[in-house]
């Protein structure tokens, strides 16, 4: 049979043969012991996905001029003056005069020309608004820039809150004046909560601090001056985060501690089976040795998957390098070794596959940095082959320091209150919560997505539970059963 797995470089898909004999993996090995399967509320039968607006990259969703009198269709005045005039729009508000168009993105490039034809005062403004509903009301989030321009708050990011008060994120002066009576082509780009800001073509300002709200459209907001209009465009951009899941895509697999149902968890015996089968990441468990080697295992202790005791943190790579990991599982698997992370990344660099490395147990940033330093020996230390997580926000500041280009997702077992201001304050690429706690509050999902952040739920074993995930349109699903999930996954999309 043949595999589609998944290149989460682009999300693009490439044939992948699976041999027939690996059949026997979609069934535990004899002497294994099933993997219990996570509780699950109840959910609607048929829930709805839960997605942003999507649009392919490149697509012009808005490119509008000006003739004629009238407003374009689709645009909305919700306050001050707004008229069609010599072939612009032009805007006269006192206060935030605002009109809204568009639609909900959670990518894309918005860009207008723009020319002040007068103010009240120098330090009046105009705005993309990057996240508004269309009736206006607040909160909304805008990228402002001033008529002096080349003040030290000339260009802002800044949002305009429920409470009727502004929360400027980000301010910059412009390396051009604005002034009046001149064109200037104002442009930003917008993923997510990052957006950046161009002047007349120059970077002006970042910002990784917007909300993005279910129901944000673009808009143009004016502040005690009138601004004409111009050659106003919004084009869909490819999404910064390869791991959120396109439309018709299925979301990835991701082989807990290996094929761990069908074969020893975190040995090279299960990323091999991983591999085989066509499992998009393959989840492992990395801590440190007494002498300061990274070993791949789950439990404190060896106890459980070796035939060894002890915590692995107390023993010698001598000692561990003993051990057999194997037979607790299968008279099969007699003889596999606790891997090294070194040389499971040496497996993956010869053999093929991309590590979801769970950091355990470290006490500091040199022990995080070890773990990096032996995935760095093996030749596997890059974006595309590893991406990091941790139950601990501290191994995840740790890893962001040292390796600041790795995908880094947050482990929880529980919803923070905020999971995307977690997201933001960690810089993650992913939001990775136990899949019960995921579907008790399904519109984390939507919220995460807008913010440009994925979603990859834990631990789950049963088509049931898959079919949930799958409509609420989480990223990927970690199972132990990654050959069931990928040939579910098939019989979905056929």
């Amino acid at each position: 049979m043949t595999r589609e797995t998944r290149d989460t470089r682009s999300r693009t898909f490439r044939p992948t043969t699976v041999p027939t004999v690996l059949a026997i993996s979609v069934a535990f090995t004899a002497g294994a012991s099933a993997p219990s399967a996570v509780a699950m509320p109840d959910v609607p039968a048929t829930p709805t996905p839960i997605r942003a607006t999507v649009a392919a990259p490149g697509t012009t969703v808005v490119s509008q001029t000006f003739g004629g009198t009238a407003l374009p269709s689709g645009w909305k005045t919700v306050s001050g003056s707004w008229k069609v005039r010599n072939g612009r729009l032009v805007g006269d508000g006192g206060t935030r005069a605002r009109i809204t168009f568009g639609t909900q993105l959670t990518d894309y490039r918005f860009e207008a020309t723009a020319r002040f034809e007068s103010v009240d005062d120098a330090s009046r403004w105009f705005a993309l608004g990057l996240d508004l509903p269309s009736s206006g009301a607040t909160p909304w989030w805008i990228a402002t820039l001033r008529s002096r321009s080349t003040a030290a708050n000339g260009v802002e990011f800044a949002q305009r809150t429920t409470a009727g008060t502004w929360n400027v994120t980000d301010t910059a002066a412009a390396p051009v004046a604005a002034g009046t009576g001149k064109d200037v082509r104002v442009r930003v780009d917008v993923h997510g909560m990052k957006a950046t800001w161009y002047l007349d073509g120059r970077k002006v300002l970042s910002t990784n601090k917007l909300r993005r709200s279910a129901n944000g459209r673009q808009a143009l907001l004016v502040d005690g001056a009138t601004v004409a209009f111009d050659d106003v465009r919004v084009t869909a951009l490819p999404s910064l985060n390869p791991y959120l899941r396109g439309p018709g895509e299925p979301a990835l697999a991701v082989a807990h501690r290996g094929a761990s149902a069908a074969a020893p968890e975190n040995t090279l015996a299960a990323q091999d089976l991983a591999r085989r089968v066509g499992a998009d990441l393959i989840e492992t468990d990395a801590q440190i040795s007494k002498d300061g080697v990274p070993y791949v295992m789950h439990d404190s202790t060896v106890d459980r998957t070796t035939n060894g005791t002890g915590d692995l943190t107390a023993l010698t790579s001598a000692q561990l390098d003993k051990l057999d990991a194997g037979s607790w599982f299968s008279s099969a698997y007699r003889g596999e070794q606790v891997p090294t992370l070194r040389a499971q990344g040496a497996d993956l660099k010869a053999r093929g596959g991309k590590l979801l490395l769970e950091i355990k147990r470290a006490s500091s940033k040199d022990q995080v940095s070890r773990m990096f330093d032996a995935l760095r020996a093996a030749g596997v230390l890059s974006p595309d082959r590893v991406f990091v997580q941790s139950f601990s926000k501290q191994h995840l500041k740790w890893a962001r320091e040292l390796a600041p280009k790795l995908p880094r997702g947050y482990l929880t077992s529980t919803l923070d209150a905020d999971p995307v201001a977690v997201a933001r304050d960690l810089g993650l690429t992913a939001y990775n919560p136990k899949a019960s706690a995921l579907t008790a509050r399904p519109s984390v999902v939507g919220d995460l997505h807008r913010s440009g952040v994925a979603t990859m739920a834990w631990t789950v074993d049963e088509p049931a539970q898959w079919k949930t995930l799958d409509a609420l349109g989480v990223d990927a699903i970690i199972s132990n059963r990654s050959a069931e999930l990928i040939a579910w996954q098939q019989t979905q999309q056929g």
